[in-house]
């Protein structure tokens, strides 16, 4: 029995290791241990196996000289500059590197400026069978169309780490609509009014959920009708600026919220500065907890995303796309929880 999908126009027909067992009258275990030759198999059996591949044309994605099962890469197309104070890459890496030990996969990372790069590499590992699979994330939304599809087109196994909704792919993410409204409601309900959100202008589609969240729980509060969206990069002289500003346009705010955790610290120097106390005067928030944030004083309430579990789930995902063969445009997602981690920052007695 073949699997027949219409892509793009074209009817493709995806054999399994299920198939394999079928013709070949063995299980699907028996084939597994045949293809990493694992175990004593008969000749004849063997035989048998490898007949019925070759009629199917069934291609184990795992074969591999060196017995391992197989090789994922971890692949950001993006400005190394941009990655060297975010926590959030090393964190993804650190949990797809305790997963991989139990299949058994060796993992690289691979880093690209852009996206034609990442594509036109990603599929030459793939055929030349240096990479079994895929995990990309921080993609921009003008670029993941074109991702996408070059991988569909080449039948590239592979999981993506942010929200990919529309398309018919294996993916892992947060709730980032869900996550800013809870991080803006809890602001709300610790008496917080005026709220600026912080955010880089970025073009990627968790910063649109984010500010969509936000601005959802400002409509929705009785009390508050105040919205502030504030772009500026995570360096300092432009966050100063950007705060300067508000304050030079007479623009009152009781509370920041802001998308990175080093913003967060940047955002309390500069209250500081300017005789504002946290969090008796100012709240501040980030949308992206880090455990250094309890090392400071006063110590800044974040919301943890789980980042090291969505390495964790990506790499259970492509696995399962591995083993099994689905097509690639299945879709299947996973969202992870989170929560928020009370600190001294938005600690403000209520009146």
């Amino acid at each position: 029995m073949f699997f027949k999908y219409s892509f793009f126009g074209e009817v493709i027909e995806i054999s399994t290791i299920k198939d394999v067992a079928l013709l070949a009258g063995v299980s699907p275990a028996t084939v597994s241990r045949v293809i990493t030759q694992k175990g004593n198999i008969a000749s004849e059996t063997k035989a048998k196996v490898f007949s019925a591949m070759e009629q199917i044309k069934y291609v184990p994605v795992h074969s591999q000289t060196n017995n391992k099962s197989g090789t994922i890469s971890f692949s950001i197309a993006r400005d190394p500059k941009d990655m060297l104070d975010n926590l959030f890459f090393s964190n993804v890496l650190c949990g797809i590197s305790d997963a991989v030990k139990k299949f058994d996969y060796n993992v690289q990372f691979s880093l690209y400026y852009t996206i034609d790069e990442l594509i036109e590499k990603s599929i030459e590992l793939f055929k030349k069978k240096q990479v079994n699979g895929f995990i990309f994330t921080s993609i921009l939304s003008s670029d993941k169309d074109l991702l996408l599809k070059s991988m569909l087109e080449n039948h590239v196994p592979f999981v993506m780490i942010g929200s990919s909704l529309n398309q018919n792919v294996f993916s892992v993410h947060n709730d980032n609509v869900r996550d800013s409204y809870m991080a803006t409601k809890y602001l709300l309900d610790k008496g917080y009014r005026k709220i600026l959100f912080l955010t880089p202008d970025l073009k990627q589609d968790f910063t649109y959920d984010r500010i969509h969240g936000y601005q959802r729980a400002i409509e929705e509060s009785n009390e508050a009708d105040f919205t502030n969206i504030i772009y500026c990069s995570n360096e300092e002289l432009d966050i100063t600026k950007a705060l300067d500003k508000v304050i030079e346009e007479g623009i009152s705010f009781d509370a920041i919220m802001t998308m990175d955790s080093i913003a967060s610290l940047i955002a309390m120097k500069y209250c500081q500065h300017k005789k504002m106390r946290v969090p008796e005067d100012v709240g501040i928030m980030t949308l992206n907890n880090v455990t250094y944030l309890d090392k400071v004083a006063p110590s800044i309430t974040g919301l943890n995303l789980n980042h090291s579990a969505l390495g964790t789930e990506a790499v259970q995902l492509l696995s399962e796309l591995m083993d099994t063969k689905p097509p690639a445009w299945v879709h299947k997602s996973v969202t992870l929880p989170s929560e928020i981690i009370e600190r001294q920052s938005t600690n403000r007695p209520l009146s």
